[in-house]
């Protein structure tokens, strides 16, 4: 006689497999493609260790007394053997000693300037911070300070999608060169413990903040994701245009600048702020990236949110670093569901554990579901308060009503500390619309 719950999880395990297998087949084509290339042709290639000059010092202040005091330089350095003069900002501790670091990157439209804050604010928690205007993905109207070619171009989508005469013309290449240096120029400070690096972006600067993490492997220590995620081609803004590039300028495109392709190559502890109503970052891709990412990885579903951080979301950041970086406080958690029940009256029980340290307390499980639509952007996620058991157990019941529907579900967790969780997105349904883990 067929066990059915042996059934399910053959099936479900056979489904994962299959995906990893794709996952793996697509990142292995592009290793192929990407090794094929030689240094002429590779954008990333001569630049994985390359320090840039600083062409210029703009300014350099010190601010607060004693222990508090940090020194914030201004300047302008050299990138991609100096073809681009890019605006950067350094700021760390004024005192004597060695440091974590944190690259920051901005999003689309922005640029270093904005970052300043958040840049000395990490100065003042005692790690030296470097931001800059990253070329193709920076304003061209914001970033006076910043040359190069590609501020001939158009500002948008069009220059980063264009590898038809070469990948290095797409603005993306010197975004990626642009960022690998700015990392390399980190590295080099005297104040920089070269152990504990991270690095965090906010959109298309999360997007960067994997792909740097991919190429840098074992050199970051840390990286946080605000959205940005690789894998464009499963779901996300992005994803039409990249159908609609020629055969062999999608394959090279995916192949050179998706960050998905990367992720394999991830060393870092990595997190990822998501949206589950992002315009731009879709669970697709989200998902996809997380499967492809062979170690420690974590992630958060916002419900109802698009493109906006969740609720203490600077804090959590602090939180990760602090953690991977100094060694302070304790991990983030995770979340599984070693168990779904098909209930006879067609509802589902869903057995839920959430893994927290010692002496955090889980404030808020629930279960998030929203019925599948024609986009995620326009959902409308309701939830679903869990019972409590033992060994930080949880039991949420899915009404037979919902159930019968094609929906989406996910647990979200917040702590006592004001960090926030999700486990993988399911589906009530036979098609899972984004990644799946496995019961345990």
């Amino acid at each position: 006689m067929i066990d059915l719950k042996q059934l399910k999880m053959v099936r479900a395990l056979t489904a994962k497999m299959l995906r990893f297998v794709m996952i793996m087949l697509l990142t292995s084509m592009s290793g192929q493609y990407l090794a094929a290339q030689n240094n002429e042709t590779d954008p990333f290639a001569a630049y994985l260790k390359s320090i840039p000059p600083i062409l210029k010092t703009i300014s350099s202040d010190t601010v607060g007394s004693d222990q508090s005091a940090i020194v914030t330089r201004k300047m302008l350095i050299g990138s991609r053997d100096q073809t681009n003069s890019l605006y950067a900002i350094i700021s760390g501790p004024a005192g004597q000693g060695t440091y974590p670091a944190i690259l920051i990157l901005h999003g689309g439209g922005g640029n270093g300037q904005g970052l300043q804050p958040l840049v000395e604010s990490y100065a003042k928690r005692g790690y030296v911070a470097l931001t800059l205007d990253i070329p193709g993905i920076c304003g061209l109207d914001n970033t006076p300070r910043s040359t190069g070619p590609w501020k001939s171009k158009p500002w948008g989508e069009a220059p980063r999608f264009d590898v038809s005469a070469d990948p290095k013309n797409s603005t993306l290449a010197d975004a990626g060169i642009a960022g690998l240096e700015a990392f390399n120029l980190l590295a080099s400070q005297p104040q920089v413990d070269k152990s504990r690096i991270g690095i965090t972006g906010f959109s298309w600067g999360g997007y960067a903040t994997t792909l740097l993490a991919g190429l840098l492997g074992d050199r970051v220590k840390a990286a946080y994701s605000v959205w940005g995620s690789g894998f464009y081609e499963k779901g996300s803004f992005w994803q039409q245009i990249i159908a609609d590039l020629p055969e062999k300028d999608r394959e090279i495109w995916l192949a050179t600048f998706d960050a998905g392709r990367r992720a394999q190559h991830i060393k870092a502890s990595y997190f990822v702020e998501a949206a589950a109503n992002d315009t731009y970052f879709w669970p697709d891709a989200v998902g996809a990236t997380l499967d492809a990412i062979p170690g420690d990885k974590g992630h958060v579903w916002g419900p109802n949110i698009n493109h906006k951080r969740i609720p203490q979301g600077e804090k959590m950041q602090e939180v990760f670093f602090d953690y991977h970086l100094k060694k302070e406080g304790k991990a983030f958690g995770n979340v599984n569901i070693p168990a779904v029940k098909d209930n006879s009256d067609g509802s589902k029980t869903i057995t839920v554990k959430v893994k927290i340290p010692a002496g955090i307390v889980a404030d808020t499980v629930k279960l998030y579901y929203s019925k599948t639509g024609k986009d995620w952007i326009s959902r409308k996620w309701l939830s679903i308060d869990g019972n409590p058991g033992k060994r930080n157990r949880y039991s949420f019941q899915i009404p037979s009503n919902i159930a019968a529907k094609k929906t989406d579900y996910f647990i979200y967790v917040a702590d006592s500390r004001g960090v926030k969780i999700s486990g993988e997105m399911y589906s009530t349904w036979s098609k899972v619309t984004s990644y799946i883990l496995i019961p345990n």
